[in-house]
C-alpha cells in the first residue's frame, strides 16, 4: 500500500496558506508600507515553500536536472525573503513611510548580490535521492550564502529587540510577537537549511526549514491585521486552559471509543451512535470547560478576583452621584484605578461657547492634580471631531493599522500633543457631551481588549449620570431662583394641596397676613383670614378661579389693610388638578392714589362745572341787569317795560333749566327699582321724537328684540337717556338722512345677561380727539347747546351698573352703545314683565 506524502500536502498548504495570508493582509490597509512589505515577504516565503514541494515532487520522479533547476530558483526567493524581513524590521510597527532609499538600495543589493550563489556551478556536489527525499552535498558557495542569512536575520532580530525594548504598549506587543515567530522560523531554518547542511554536507531536512518559517508569517499576520491583540501572557492562558481541557476530553472519548468497539465488536450501527454521542458530549463540555478553566488560571495568575466587583460598585456609585463635580471625580477615579493609565482627563461641553474646557483630572505623580496639557479643546479640534464622528473607543494604537493615513497621521499628532492613548466620547442623543482622555499605561504595557471594552461600557453610563447630574443641578438651580423671587417678590404667594393644605408660603404673605411660616405651612387653610381662606377653598374644592377680588384684611392692633387676591388652579404635567395658589397684592398705597386720583378729579370737574356755570349764568344775567340799569330812565315806557318782563322771564327760566340740569347731573335720584320694558321705553322716544324727524325729513326707524328679561331701575330716567341720545342724532344727521334704534340680548364676559340698546346714525362723524371729551360736562360744539346731555346720561346709565360707548367711523357714521345688565323676569296677567 502507497505511503500517503504528508510532507509534501504540508508543504503545499503552507504555501498557498502564506499566499492567502498575503493577499487579506495587504488589503487590511492598502496604503500601509507593513503591510505592502508583508505581501511581498509572504508571497516570497509561499514560493519558497512551493519551490520546495517542487523540489520534492521532481526527486520523487527522480529528475535530476529539474531538481537542480528549483534548487537554484529557491536561493534568490530566499534572498528576497531576507531582504523584505529586515526592509520590515526597520519600518515595523512606528514608522509609516519607508526609510532612505540608500538605505534600502544597499539592502536590496546585497541580497542580489548573493543571490548570485544560486549560478555558481560548485553550489552543490552531487545530489541523488533516497528514502523518499533529496540528498544534497552543498559546495562552499552554499556557505557564503549561509553565513550572509545568519547575519541578516541575526539584524532584523536585534533591530525587532531594540524596538521592543524602547516601545510601549500594543506597538510593544506587536514587537514581541513578530520577535518571538521570527526567533522560531530562524531556529527551524537556520538549523535545517545551513547548520545541518554544512556540518553533514546533504539537505535531508532542508524542505522543512522553509515550513518552518510559516510561524514568522503567522506572527506577521497576526500583529498587522488582528483588530484586538492580545498580550502574550493572556495568548499563553489561554493556549494552557485550552491545553487541559482538550486533552482530557480526547483522552476520554479515545478510552470510550475503545471500550465500545472491544464490547460491540461489528455491531456499525451501534459503533456510529457511539461516535454520534461522544462527538455532542464534546460539543457540550468544552465551552463552558474552557471557559470555566480560564477564568481560574487567569484569577490565579493576575490577582485581579475582585475586579469585577470593585468595577460593578465603582459603576453603581457612579449612578448614584447628582453633584457634576463628585461624579466626574468619581469617574475619573474608577477609570485609573481600573486601567492604570499615567493620566486621566475629562472635558465637558461648554453650553455657551460649545468649547470641551477640562473639568478634571489625575495622574500618577499627583493623584489630585489637573495633568493635561490641554485647559480646553476648541470645538474643531481634531481630537474632537474625530470623537463627534467616532462610534467607539478611539485607541492610539489602531490608527495608524485600520485608518486612511491622511486622517491617522494628523489624529496621531494631535493625540501625541493631548498626552491621549485613548479617547472616549460621551454622547447623549447622539450629541458629543464630554470626551475621556486616557494616557498611556503606566507600567508601559497595552490595554487589554477587556480593559477596553470595560471602559466602553463605563462611557454610557457616564454619559447617563452626567445628565441626570446636570437636570439635578438644573431642577436644584431652578428651584433656588423661584425661591428667591418667591422670597424677594412684593406680591404674597400662598398654596395649598388638593387636600386643604398649604405648603407655599412666602415673606410677602407673611408681612400681609402677620402670621410666621412655621404658623402656617403644613396647616389647613382655616389658620389664614377668612377672606383668603374663602378663595383658596373655592379654587381648591370647586375649581373655580377668581381673580382681583378686594378685602380688607383684618391686623391684630392695627388698621385693616385692602388687599386684591386673585386665584389659579395648579395643575400637574399630565394635566391633573391638585391644590390652587393665591397671589395677594397690599392695595394700601394703589388705595391712597386712587383717592388722590378721584380727589384730582373732583377739583378738575369743580374747576369745569363752575367755569361752565359761570359762562352760562353769565348771559342771562348781562341781558337782566342791561334793562334794569335802564329801568330807572324808561320805566314810564310801556313798551320797554313789556320787553323787560318778556326778557327777564325767559332768561330766568333758562338759568332754571341750567340749574335743573345741573341738580339732576349731581344729586342722587330717588332709589326706584322696577322693571323696565326696554321696548316700550323705546317705542315711546320713537313716538316722541317723530315729529321732529319728520320735520328734518328724517327717517327715524326701531328694530326691537323680543327680550327673555328685563333690567331694573328707574324707566323714567332711562327714558331721559335713550331721548336725549336720540335728539343728539337726529340734530346731527343731515337732512334725509337715517336714525334707528336697536335692542339686542347678549351674554357678557362673566357670563351675564345683558340688554344692548343701540341708536346709531350714519351721517355723522366724531373724530377720535374729541370721542373722550363728548361726556365731560359743558363740553359742545352747537352754539346753543349747553354740553350737559351726554354726561347726564352717562350718569343715568351708570346709576343702572350699566356703560355707555361710542364708536364713530366714518364711511359707517356714528352709534351710541347703551348695555344694561338683564334681570330674570316673568309676565304677569297683564302681560307686564315682573322680576
Amino acid at each position: 500500500m502507497p505511503t500517503v506524502p504528508i510532507d509534501r500536502i504540508a508543504l503545499l498548504v503552507m504555501s498557498f496558506a502564506s499566499f492567502w495570508l498575503a493577499i487579506v493582509v495587504y488589503r487590511r490597509a492598502l496604503d500601509r508600507v507593513w503591510n505592502r512589505l508583508y505581501a511581498v515577504h509572504a508571497m516570497a516565503v509561499g514560493t519558497w515553500v512551493f519551490l520546495n514541494y517542487l523540489i520534492q515532487s521532481a526527486a520523487s520522479a527522480q529528475i535530476e536536472a529539474d531538481t537542480a533547476f528549483w534548487l537554484r530558483i529557491a536561493l534568490p526567493v530566499v534572498s528576497l525573503v531576507i531582504c523584505t524581513c529586515v526592509d520590515f524590521a526597520w519600518v515595523f510597527p512606528e514608522q509609516i513611510s519607508p526609510p532612505p532609499w540608500p538605505q534600502r538600495a544597499i539592502l536590496y543589493a546585497a541580497g542580489l548580490v548573493f543571490s548570485l550563489v544560486a549560478l555558481t556551478p560548485g553550489l552543490f556536489v552531487s545530489l541523488a535521492f533516497a528514502h523518499g527525499t533529496v540528498i544534497l552535498a552543498y559546495g562552499p558557495p552554499y556557505t557564503a550564502f549561509g553565513v550572509f542569512t545568519v547575519v541578516m536575520l541575526g539584524y532584523a532580530d536585534y533591530v525587532m529587540y531594540s524596538k521592543f525594548r524602547r516601545l510601549t504598549g500594543v506597538q510593544r506587543v506587536q514587537v514581541m510577537y513578530v520577535l518571538g515567530g521570527l526567533l522560531s522560523s530562524q531556529a527551524i531554518a537556520i538549523v535545517t537549511m545551513v547548520l545541518l547542511p554544512v556540518v553533514w554536507g546533504n539537505g535531508v531536512y532542508t524542505r522543512w526549514g522553509s515550513a518552518g518559517y510559516i510561524f514568522t508569517i503567522l506572527a506577521m499576520a497576526y500583529a498587522l491585521g488582528k483588530e484586538h491583540i492580545v498580550g502574550p501572557r493572556v495568548a499563553l492562558r489561554r493556549l494552557v486552559a485550552l491545553s487541559f481541557v482538550i486533552i482530557p476530553i480526547l483522552s476520554v472519548a479515545f478510552i470510550i471509543l475503545t471500550l465500545s468497539e472491544f464490547f460491540m465488536g461489528t455491531q456499525s450501527r451501534y459503533i456510529v451512535l457511539t461516535y454520534m454521542l461522544v462527538g455532542l458530549f464534546m460539543g457540550f463540555v468544552i465551552y463552558p470547560l474552557h471557559t470555566y478553566v480560564s477564568d481560574m488560571i487567569g484569577r490565579s495568575t493576575s490577582g485581579a478576583a475582585d475586579a469585577p466587583e470593585a468595577l460593578e460598585l465603582s459603576t453603581e456609585a457612579i449612578l448614584h452621584t447628582l453633584d457634576i463635580d463628585d461624579l466626574l471625580q468619581q469617574s475619573t477615579d474608577a477609570i485609573f484605578e481600573m486601567l492604570q493609565p499615567d493620566r486621566v482627563s475629562i472635558f465637558l461641553r461648554d453650553e455657551d461657547t460649545q468649547d470641551y474646557p477640562c473639568r478634571v483630572g489625575r495622574s500618577g505623580h499627583d493623584a489630585r492634580g489637573l495633568p493635561p496639557s490641554n485647559d480646553f479643546l476648541p470645538q474643531r479640534h481634531m481630537v474632537v471631531r474625530a470623537a463627534a464622528s467616532s462610534s467607539g473607543v478611539i485607541n492610539r494604537d489602531e490608527i495608524f493599522r485600520f485608518r486612511n493615513l491622511e486622517v491617522a497621521g494628523p489624529l496621531a499628532k494631535a493625540l501625541d500633543q493631548l498626552g491621549a492613548q485613548m479617547v472616549a466620547p460621551l454622547r447623549w442623543e447622539d450629541e458629543l457631551i464630554g470626551l475621556i482622555v486616557v494616557g498611556p499605561n503606566r507600567a508601559g504595557e497595552m490595554y487589554q481588549h477587556e480593559q477596553i471594552e470595560q471602559l466602553r461600557g463605563m462611557i454610557p453610563l457616564i454619559s447617563l449620570a452626567l445628565q441626570n447630574a446636570n437636570l439635578y443641578a438644573e431642577v436644584t438651580s431652578t428651584k433656588e431662583y423661584i425661591e428667591a423671587i418667591l422670597r424677594e417678590m412684593e406680591s404674597g404667594v400662598i398654596a395649598a394641596d388638593g387636600d386643604g393644605r398649604i405648603f407655599l408660603y412666602n415673606r410677602a404673605a407673611e408681612r400681609m397676613v402677620g402670621r410666621s411660616q412655621e404658623q402656617v405651612i403644613g396647616q389647613r387653610l382655616e389658620v389664614l383670614p377668612t377672606g383668603i381662606a374663602r378663595c383658596l377653598r373655592t379654587a381648591v374644592e370647586y375649581k373655580r378661579t377668581r381673580s382681583g377680588d378686594r378685602i380688607d384684611l383684618p391686623r391684630p392692633g392695627q388698621n385693616s389693610i385692602p388687599i386684591a387676591c386673585s386665584t389659579s388652579i395648579l395643575t400637574s404635567a399630565a394635566g391633573q388638578q391638585g391644590g390652587a395658589v393665591a397671589v395677594i397684592n397690599d392695595l394700601t398705597v394703589i388705595q391712597q392714589l386712587e383717592d388722590e386720583r378721584q380727589r384730582a378729579e373732583r377739583l378738575e370737574l369743580m374747576r369745569v362745572l363752575t367755569a361752565g356755570m359761570a359762562h352760562e349764568i353769565r348771559n342771562p344775567l348781562v341781558a337782566i341787569r342791561t334793562f334794569a340799569e335802564l329801568l330807572p330812565t324808561r320805566l314810564d315806557d310801556e313798551e320797554f317795560r313789556s320787553t323787560f318782563m318778556a326778557t327777564a322771564t325767559a332768561e330766568i327760566e333758562q338759568i332754571d333749566q341750567l340749574v335743573g340740569q345741573l341738580l339732576s347731573l349731581s344729586t342722587p335720584p330717588t332709589a326706584i327699582n322696577e322693571v323696565i320694558e326696554v321696548s316700550k321705553v323705546c317705542q315711546s322716544v320713537v313716538r316722541s321724537a317723530s315729529a321732529q324727524a319728520e320735520a328734518k325729513e328724517i327717517s327715524l326707524t326701531a328694530n326691537l328684540a323680543d327680550l327673555s328679561a328685563a333690567p331694573f331701575g328707574d324707566e323714567r330716567r332711562v327714558h331721559q337717556a335713550i331721548v336725549n341720545l336720540v335728539n343728539n342724532a337726529l340734530e346731527a344727521e343731515p337732512q334725509g338722512g337715517t336714525v334707528q334704534i336697536t335692542t339686542e340680548q347678549s351674554n357678557a364676559g362673566d357670563g351675564n345677561q345683558r340688554v344692548l340698546v343701540r341708536v346709531s346714525n350714519p351721517g355723522s362723524y366724531i373724530p377720535p380727539e374729541k370721542v373722550d371729551k363728548i361726556f365731560k360736562p359743558f363740553y359742545t360744539d352747537r352754539a346753543e347747546g349747553t354740553g350737559l346731555g351726554l354726561a347726564i346720561c352717562q350718569t343715568i346709565i351708570e346709576e343702572h351698573d350699566g356703560t355707555l360707548e361710542v364708536h364713530s367711523r366714518p364711511d359707517t357714521g356714528t352709534e351710541f352703545i347703551i348695555e344694561l345688565p338683564l334681570m330674570a323676569t316673568s309676565r304677569g296677567e297683564d302681560g307686564r314683565a315682573t322680576q
